[in-house]
């Protein structure tokens, strides 16, 4: 077979001369960090390799708000339970903080699970290292109240009705969670690069909203010692300002965040942040639960990495939140679910039939097929074929 020259790879590569190559000098303008490091040099990354410098002004080397040259006489947020002073900080700030997000029991069951967890797997050789120090991933599969907290259930977390409302202001309903891990601090560990969580769709910045926010559980006291996260308040609106693309300007100083144990943050998809030193000698963990659009595609591919005991007990609420509902523009499964509305136990987008029948040898997806296949070939049982069929028996009840 003789292709036209015109789509030949070598007559493509000669005909796309970089100046003619469409939207290349924003996709690749590496914005806002560009910028972010030509006009803020104290926020480049340190050398891993070497002794981290204090004293010369660098990100990480800076103290919480109360302390701060800068800061200390601003009134940035603390914890509250006042929801319209938490719409206020997070507005303004990028950030609020919940008091009592967690109670004294639900904090020491969080801590208490977590922290046996990260034990196990350093015993087990699976923990994930970091620079900055240990990370204990997919948590919907290691205790009963993380995939309580997915679900912001009130029985491990008594902020949760709170939180869901205010993520139903900030993304719309519907959201559904990117990830929840914890983040540690290791003595003596590595500052995180300051960075912003809805970074992959850089170089955009939503500019009326952020398109991801998290909720972060701290389950002990964090403070300028153990590594409390690094923060700019207010950046968030600096890269707002700058649009997407940039360039931003100065940005001003870090602040480790200071909070009691029990304090739940929520923070805004654009605002820098990272995770600070832990000069303490002990280990400090917090939890991040991103939240996202439901059409974005989601940090933990929850469809193959939960447990399917967990799966088996999910209840309608915990399947939507992690993408196992499905809507027309998102988790379709061979079709599946195109015309769902991606609600909440909505039958025509449950998609768990097809991971229960992937875990059970079951799973006969639909292949090739023409009016010459043959009958047996035209009636094997399709995974689709039941499923569909099951979700409208259950539609129509």
């Amino acid at each position: 077979m003789t292709i036209p020259i015109e789509f030949s790879s070598q007559f493509i590569k000669d005909h796309s001369p970089p100046e003619e190559q469409l939207f290349q000098s924003f996709l690749q303008s590496g914005e806002p960090y560009t910028s972010l490091f030509r006009n803020n040099p104290w926020l480049i990354p340190p050398d891993a390799g070497k002794p981290l410098e204090w004293g010369s002004g660098a990100y990480w080397d800076t103290t919480v708000a109360r302390k701060h040259p800068h800061w200390k006489k601003i009134e940035l947020p603390v914890p509250t339970r006042d929801l319209h002073q938490m719409r206020r900080d997070f507005v303004n700030w990028g950030f609020c903080l919940i008091q009592d997000g967690l109670s004294a029991a639900q904090c020491d069951r969080f801590r208490a699970r977590l922290f046996d967890q990260a034990e196990g797997e350093r015993l087990a050789g699976v923990e994930q290292r970091t620079p900055t120090g240990q990370y204990v991933n997919t948590l919907i599969n290691k205790g009963q109240i993380f995939a309580q907290c997915i679900e912001q259930d009130p029985e491990a977390v008594q902020a949760g009705p709170l939180i869901e409302h205010f993520l139903n202001e900030t993304l719309g309903r519907g959201w559904i969670c990117h990830s929840f891990l914890a983040n540690g601090a290791d003595p003596g560990g590595q500052p995180q690069i300051l960075h912003i969580d809805q970074g992959p769709l850089m170089p955009w910045i939503t500019e009326e909203a952020p398109a991801l926010v998290n909720t972060m559980f701290i389950p002990q006291d964090i403070h300028e010692g153990n590594g409390g996260t690094l923060l700019i308040p207010g950046s968030h609106q600096i890269l707002i300002e700058a649009g997407s693309g940039g360039p931003v300007g100065k940005m001003p100083p870090t602040i480790q965040l200071e909070a009691p144990a029990g304090t739940i943050m929520l923070f805004d998809g654009r605002l820098l942040h990272g995770t600070g030193v832990n000069r303490s000698s002990e280990l400090r963990f917090v939890a991040t639960m991103s939240n996202v659009k439901p059409w974005m595609r989601t940090q933990e591919n929850w469809a193959l990495s939960v447990d399917p005991a967990v799966l088996a007990s999910a209840s309608p609420k915990l399947l939507h939140r992690i993408g196992m509902q499905a809507l027309t523009y998102g988790a379709t499964v061979e079709g599946f679910g195109l015309g769902a509305r991606g609600r909440v136990g909505e039958a025509v987008g449950d998609t768990r039939p097809f991971r229960e029948a992937a875990d059970d040898g079951s799973y006969l997806r639909v292949g090739e097929l023409s009016p010459d296949s043959s009958l047996e070939t035209l009636d094997q049982p399709f995974t689709l074929r039941s499923v569909t069929e099951q979700a409208r028996r259950r539609a129509s009840k």
